[in-house]
C-alpha cells in the first residue's frame, strides 16, 4: 500500500476528473468523465456515481488522507435539511428575459461586486433570482446555499461551509473588497443562508462511513477552479505575475493588476484568491471559441498559420458567451481554409482574444499558461509574438488546477514549499512572423462589427 495520497474532485463544466498526488504532487491515479447536464440542471447524480466509485478504486491502490473539492463557478445548490431542495441550475440555462431585466435594476454597481453583467446564469445571482421567481418559497424552506465545491464536500462529510473564491466568482453575491456578502444577497435574504466562509484549506470533517471508504479520509471545503491553479503559481512565485488558466474558460489573471482600474461591461472581474485577496481578471470561453471555429479541423504548422495571414483570413468575436466582445457576433472573413488552416486561425484568435484580456487587467510582464492550451505551440508562439515585452512560460503538465487544490492540504504549514519541479514551466520564443498589421486589422474589424451591431 502507498503512502496517503491528496485526491482533487476537479469538476469542470465539459469534464470531470478525480486525480490522486501523492506527497510530492505526483499524479499517480487519474479518472474522468464527461459532466452531464439536461441544459437545465446539472447532473449531480451522475457526478456522485463517479466521484464515489473513482475514490473506491483509488483506495484500492493507496491510503486516502485528503480530498478536496475544486469545480467549475456558477453553481449553486439550494440545500434541504437531507439533501438538495432543488436541482443545481445549468448557468446556460437561459433567464427569461422579464426576470433578467427585473434583475439587472436590482444588481449591485460593479464597484462594490466587481462582478460583469453576464448572459445566461453565468452571474449566479441571475440564476437565483430566476429560480426564485418559478418556485416561489424554495429559499424560504431552503436550509443553506452553498457553491459547489463546498455542495460536493457535504456530499462526502456532511458539513456545511462558504468559500470566499467561489463567492467571488462573477456571482454578483459578494463584495471583495469588504470581503462580505453584497447589498443584493442582503436585500434577497440569500446571506442568511451562505454558512460560515472558510479558508479553502480547512478540515470540514472526515469522509462518512457510509460511503463504505477504508480508513479516516480529511476532506477540505474546496476551492473555485481556475482559483486552485493561481494557487499554484501563488505558491511558487517569488514576483508579481500574470496566468492564463485555459479550458473551457480562458481566465486571464493579473497578480499586479488594479481592480479599481477594471472596466464593467467587458467580462473583466475581480477573482477572490485562496487567501481572500481580490485579482484583477479578465475571461473568455476560449475552449468553446476554438472549438465552434476549428471544428474538426486537423494539426497544424507554422506554415498554415503563414497561410492565414496571405490569404487575409479572420475569426472576428464571439463565438461563446461572454468575453471582452460581449455584444459581437462571431463570424469568418475571407476565403475557406482548409482544416489545418483553420486549426492555425483558430489558434491565433484565442491568442488575440487572450492578449485584449490581458490588457484590461493591466502591464503584464510575465505571463504563465496553464491547462491544455499549454500544449499548443501556435497559441503560445503567437502569443510570445503579439507581446514581445512579456516573458511567456508554458506549464508541462496539464494539472494545474489540480496540482493547485492538492497544495490546500498542506496549506498553510506547507506554504512555498512547492517542489521546484511543480513550477517546470518552458519559455516560449516568438514565431519568425509579423502578426502587428494582422492585429491592426483584427481590431479595426472587430470595432467595425461592434459599431453596426451596437
Amino acid at each position: 500500500m502507498h503512502s496517503g495520497v491528496t485526491v482533487v474532485l476537479d469538476i469542470g463544466k465539459t469534464n470531470s476528473k478525480v486525480l490522486a498526488f501523492d506527497a510530492g504532487l505526483d499524479l499517480v491515479a487519474t479518472y474522468d468523465t464527461a459532466s452531464i447536464s439536461d441544459g437545465t440542471h446539472l447532473d449531480t447524480a451522475h457526478g456522485w456515481a463517479f466521484i464515489l466509485a473513482s475514490l473506491k478504486e483509488i483506495a484500492k491502490r493507496f491510503r486516502l488522507s485528503a480530498i478536496v473539492p475544486a469545480t467549475h463557478g456558477a453553481a449553486f445548490a439550494v440545500m434541504g435539511e437531507n439533501g438538495l431542495a432543488h436541482p443545481v441550475v445549468d448557468y446556460e440555462k437561459p433567464v427569461p428575459a422579464a426576470a433578467s431585466a427585473d434583475y439587472d435594476r436590482l444588481r449591485p454597481d460593479f464597484a462594490e461586486s466587481f462582478s460583469p453583467g453576464l448572459p445566461l446564469g453565468l452571474n449566479a445571482g441571475r440564476q437565483l433570482f430566476a429560480l426564485d421567481r418559478s418556485a416561489p418559497g424554495l429559499f424560504d424552506e431552503a436550509r443553506a446555499l452553498v457553491a459547489y465545491p463546498q455542495y460536493w464536500a457535504w456530499k462526502l462529510c456532511g458539513e456545511l461551509a462558504s468559500d470566499a473564491s467561489s463567492l467571488g466568482c462573477h456571482t454578483d453575491l459578494w463584495a471583495p473588497l469588504k470581503g462580505a456578502p453584497s447589498s443584493l444577497a442582503v436585500a434577497m435574504g440569500w446571506d442568511r443562508l451562505l454558512p460560515p466562509v472558510a479558508p479553502a484549506w480547512t478540515t470540514l470533517g472526515e469522509t462518512r462511513p457510509a460511503l463504505g471508504l477504508p480508513g479516516r479520509c480529511r476532506v477540505l471545503a474546496g476551492i473555485h477552479d481556475s482559483n486552485a491553479a493561481l494557487l499554484r503559481y501563488i505558491a511558487g512565485s517569488q514576483e508579481p505575475f500574470a496566468l492564463v488558466s485555459t479550458g473551457t474558460w480562458f481566465v486571464c489573471f493579473n497578480t499586479a493588476g488594479d481592480v479599481s482600474g477594471l472596466p464593467a461591461g467587458r467580462d473583466t472581474l475581480a477573482n477572490v484568491d485562496a487567501l481572500g485577496r481580490p485579482v484583477a481578471s479578465a475571461r473568455f470561453m476560449g475552449g468553446r471559441e476554438y472549438a465552434a471555429i476549428a471544428g474538426l479541423g486537423g494539426q497544424a504548422r507554422i506554415e498554415d498559420l503563414r497561410a492565414v495571414l496571405a490569404k487575409g483570413l479572420f475569426a472576428l468575436p464571439s463565438f461563446a458567451a461572454g468575453g471582452p466582445f460581449p455584444a459581437a457576433r462571431g463570424s469568418m472573413r475571407g476565403t475557406p481554409p482548409g482544416r489545418a488552416e483553420v486549426t492555425a486561425l483558430a489558434e491565433l484568435y484565442c491568442a488575440l482574444m487572450t492578449c485584449e484580456c490581458l490588457a484590461l487587467t493591466g502591464p503584464v510582464r510575465k505571463l504563465y499558461v496553464d491547462g491544455p492550451f499549454a500544449t499548443h505551440p501556435l497559441y503560445l508562439g503567437a502569443l510570445a509574438t503579439l507581446l514581445p515585452g512579456t516573458r511567456i512560460l508554458a506549464a508541462q503538465d496539464r494539472h494545474g488546477t489540480g496540482i493547485g487544490a492538492a497544495l490546500l492540504a498542506r496549506w498553510p504549514s506547507g506554504a512555498g514549499q512547492l517542489p521546484d519541479y511543480a513550477l517546470a514551466a518552458q519559455d516560449i520564443a516568438a514565431l519568425d512572423l509579423d502578426l502587428a498589421s494582422y492585429r491592426h486589422s483584427w481590431r479595426e474589424m472587430v470595432a467595425g462589427t461592434a459599431a453596426s451591431e451596437g
